[in-house]
């Protein structure tokens, strides 16, 4: 098949993809978190194989019309920027399948993407490398000659009327929005070209092939129209979209295209609705999930190497079994539990086979890799932050890290912003085998530059002490005692001396201020930008009815879909 003509009227891409910083640069310009590339952008995340109880992907009243916790979201909330967004690469490939039909997302090579506050999807860090556009041609072009069928023309069409048919809705769920009169002028032309050259199913092929690499399909346009002063409203197209990606990373079904053409999208309620809808689908389980990994910061564990010399014991074959288990944890609570966000944090059990129970130091489950729910030791661990895909997360390669681990309750879990580092870090006192962890770090709390911040993290991440660099519970170190009490202050309503992390998880789950900060970084995930600050009281308002019945994140998904910023933006 041919390469794309300029007389045809397309925007080369790279040359599109040039622009894109100025049309981003509004979202997410601060962030509080680290920058790194993401080891399974590629995928669907983790999926474990579980023979515990429960099964199903739906909710319990979430279906269409179904009745959860009323949520009321006042209006007049600040509203984010116009923003276009690139699509990540598990959107783009669930698009892809989707329009295709086929059996499984395509696997062809991407760049992977950066993660941004954990999360794979803020529209700040989807850039666009040199190579994007030779790869997203070269999956363009496998996808449309290797998985494409083209469809019979039926009599008494013409192959031209048939193209033009095609054309027509195959763009409207590739673009997600009906095609212009001329944008199917031009496809036709397209077709007309590449007929001439071959036959109806190869015009068909390079219309596919076209638009899978097209601007209009790689990005996720949030502009709206003009509706007073800076703000604007989107169209029920954008909207449809929104919800399509933020529940089931992938574009909207027909039935939600279907919404969108008859302006079915206009009010809270509406939304609501398909929400519900959506949320009941297949789809919604795996996009959950990698919103609570990306909480968790765990998406990127596939690259996460440690010292061999010191952690023989973390393999890949570990390290894989560690993604599996926190990904089916997390389903398991969402979706055949109650949901809530206590209940992430404190839940007894575990999903484990059987390299992760000799690791845990617990039962065989007796299934070989098989993930079995299992209930843990009730002294070492319950729920995910003791969990080893959490705690390997946040260490170093040849040891732990109080610092990783404070800093990832403090900023993580609280949405505490932390003051700048000094200048000039002191290092610290490399390992030593007569000093534990906790007496390397006391040089933090004596040194004026590191006092400031370290009395902030340090308490915090003393109380994980009892896990090592990869997760496994230690009760000594260096032939001593593990000390793992800790303290926790600056906070609303967690304020006081804790012991490991079990005390810890379960102050956190009864926190009102982690539970809004949980709801502010789901808002966040949910618009693709981290500049959430200035929302906190709306997204507050979310949480108020959820609270005391430990937050429930399926509520919480459809309170975000009710705001403001799912039908409106400010042009900044």
């Amino acid at each position: 098949m041919r390469k794309i003509q300029p007389h045809l009227g397309f925007l080369p891409l790279l040359g599109c993809l040039g622009l894109l910083p100025s049309c981003t640069a509004t979202a997410g310009r601060e962030h509080r978190g680290n920058t790194s590339s993401a080891s399974n952008s590629n995928g669907l995340g983790p999926s474990g194989t579980g023979t515990g109880a429960g099964g199903g992907t739906g909710v319990a009243g979430m279906g269409v019309g179904g009745s959860g916790t009323a949520v009321v979201v006042p209006p007049g909330a600040v509203v984010g920027p116009t923003m276009l967004r690139r699509l990540t690469n598990i959107e783009y490939r669930n698009t892809v399948q989707s329009l295709l039909g086929s059996a499984r997302a395509p696997a062809d090579a991407l760049s992977v993407d950066s993660l941004t506050n954990g999360f794979d999807n803020f529209s700040a860090s989807l850039t666009v490398p040199p190579a994007a556009g030779t790869a997203y041609a070269a999956l363009a072009a496998s996808v449309a000659m290797n998985t494409f069928t083209a469809p019979a023309c039926a009599a008494p069409m013409t192959e031209t009327e048939c193209a033009q048919s095609f054309i027509g809705s195959f763009g409207k769920r590739a673009f997600r929005r009906p095609l212009t009169p001329d944008e199917i002028i031009v496809y036709t032309g397209l077709y007309t070209d590449q007929r001439t050259r071959g036959d109806h199913r190869a015009g068909l092929r390079q219309v596919v092939q076209t638009m899978l690499q097209s601007p209009h399909l790689l990005y996720r346009f949030e502009l709206g129209s003009p509706n007073s002063g800076a703000q604007r409203t989107l169209s029920s197209y954008e909207v449809a979209t929104q919800l399509a990606f933020m529940l089931t990373a992938s574009t909207p079904d027909d039935t939600l295209l279907a919404a969108a053409d008859g302006n079915a999208l206009a009010t809270p309620t509406q939304i609501e609705q398909q929400a519900r809808r959506l949320l009941s689908l297949p789809q919604a389980k795996a996009s959950i999930q990698r919103f609570l990994l990306g909480f968790a910061d765990t998406l990127g564990l596939g690259l996460l190497s440690k010292d061999a010399a010191v952690y023989p014991v973390y393999t890949s074959q570990l390290r894989s079994a560690m993604e599996q288990e926190t990904a089916r944890f997390v389903d398991a609570v969402v979706w055949e539990g109650d949901g809530s966000y206590s209940s992430l944090l404190t839940a007894p059990y575990s999903y484990v086979n059987s390299d992760l129970a000799s690791f845990y130091g617990i039962t065989d489950p007796g299934q070989g890799v098989a993930l079995v729910k299992t209930t843990l030791k009730p002294s070492e661990r319950m729920g995910l932050l003791t969990q080893a895909s959490v705690l390997a997360a946040h260490s170093k390669p040849g040891e732990s890290s109080p610092v990783k681990r404070g800093v990832f309750v403090r900023v993580g879990l609280l949405c505490q912003p932390l003051p700048a580092p000094p200048a000039i870090v002191p290092k610290l006192p490399t390992p030593q085998p007569n000093l534990t962890t906790r007496e390397r770090f006391a040089q933090h709390s004596t040194d004026g530059a590191c006092s400031g911040c370290h009395r902030l993290i340090d308490p915090i991440g003393f109380g994980f002490e009892n896990f090592d660099g990869v997760g496994q519970f230690r009760a000594t170190e260096s032939s001593k005692p593990v000390d793992a009490s800790g303290a926790i202050t600056g906070t609303l309503d967690m304020d006081g001396p804790f012991t490991g992390a079990i005390e810890l998880s379960n102050k956190l789950a009864m926190s009102q201020e982690a539970k809004e900060c949980l709801a502010l970084r789901a808002y966040g995930w949910a618009f693709g930008r981290s500049d959430a600050d200035g929302e906190r009281s709306v997204v507050n308002s979310m949480v108020a009815p959820l609270a005391a019945n430990g937050l429930d994140i399926r509520e919480l998904m459809v309170a975000i879909t009710r705001s403001d910023n799912l039908l409106f933006r400010s042009f900044r």
